[in-house]
């Protein structure tokens, strides 16, 4: 009965996915959003695996974008490769640098700390791809960057980079699916848990930490593989903090220890500010309101919906809300 079940939830999936791509191809803007949220998503699914599974908040990923995406530009426009032979020299050049950062860094003792110090390794990465201007463009950045190709046909249109980033973020969501059911995922989560049982059981906890920031390095880099393509232009200023931070809060609001909840959150937030553009000045008001309600009542993200009935939503929600003011009159009671 519940295979039944399950049968039956994922066809309404697929047919859901049918109708919201036919809605999403009868549009230009909606196709350009859609791939927008699809290359996010694959940055977001390397935040999962270090923050949402080994409990490392990293608030540089979109450098880590950035490196991928110059790398590729830099290897197509002046060394003449295409662009597939760009891709595993990028996403290596990101990974080695997540590796490097993350040997200094991931000593330290994680939360606001580590935060501080990915941060500024974006800052530092803006810094250094500014006054590169002989390989980088500088300010100027870089621009007429080619669509891939193969053959006689080219990625020039939204529709078919569409289906090109789909795939990919396809093929990358079960290669982190892999890693989260392997051996590996399941240390990256004893880590979460506690680091000191991890390390009590004879786990190198520094060197599996390092290595979860290396492979979310690695998936930034391949976002940024499909990012310059498909904008045509890169410049600094694309890849500073504010983007790291809406790259962590697309995997909270979705579900920051769900690669599923990461990959929605991802087309969420990509979309939201869109959909709200109509409210004009008020539009980021209602979106921090959308995000600080969702953190409230859904700390596992808006994942954490699927499957329940709307009974158990209601309970859930319901739940929260008196945790929440409990703790509110906690906390007034002790001010006074």
């Amino acid at each position: 009965m519940k295979n039944i079940i399950h049968s039956k939830q994922r066809l309404l999936i697929i047919i859901g996915i049918l109708v919201l791509f036919v809605i999403v191809a009868s549009s230009d803007y909606l196709m350009f959003l859609s791939i927008f949220s699809s290359i996010n998503a694959i940055a977001v699914l390397g935040i999962v695996l270090i923050s949402g599974l080994t409990g490392q908040l990293h608030l540089g990923q979109a450098a880590l974008v950035g490196i991928g995406a110059y790398v590729s530009a830099i290897l197509m426009l002046k060394a003449g490769l295409s662009f597939w032979l760009t891709i595993p020299i990028s996403v290596i050049s990101s990974a080695v640098v997540g590796c490097v950062l993350g040997i200094p860094t991931l000593k330290l003792s994680g939360g606001s700390y580590l935060a501080l110090v990915t941060q500024t390794f974006g800052e530092i990465i803006y810094i250094l791809i500014l006054n590169a201007v002989d390989l980088t463009g500088g300010p100027f950045g870089i621009a007429g960057i080619k669509v891939p190709e193969i053959g006689s046909f080219k990625f020039d249109s939204l529709q078919s980079y569409f289906f090109l980033c789909v795939i990919i973020l396809f093929v990358l969501y079960c290669v982190a699916k892999q890693i989260i059911q392997s051996r590996y995922g399941r240390i990256f989560i004893s880590i979460k848990e506690s680091e000191a049982a991890a390390q009590s059981v004879g786990i190198n906890t520094m060197k599996y930490k390092i290595l979860a920031f290396t492979l979310a390095a690695a998936f930034g880099g391949f976002a940024g593989v499909l990012y310059g393509p498909f904008i045509g232009y890169l410049s600094p200023e694309q890849f500073r903090w504010q983007p790291s931070l809406l790259l962590i809060s697309m995997g909270i609001v979705g579900g920051l220890s769900s690669l599923e909840g990461g990959i929605m959150g991802s087309f969420i937030l990509t979309f939201l500010p869109e959909l709200l553009r109509a409210t004009d000045q008020y539009r980021l008001i209602l979106y921090g309101i959308l995000l600080i309600f969702t953190l409230a009542f859904l700390p596992s993200g808006i994942v954490s919906l699927f499957g329940k009935s709307v009974k158990e939503i209601k309970a859930m929600l319901k739940e929260r809300y008196m945790i929440i003011f409990d703790k509110t009159i906690v906390k007034a009671s002790q001010s006074k």
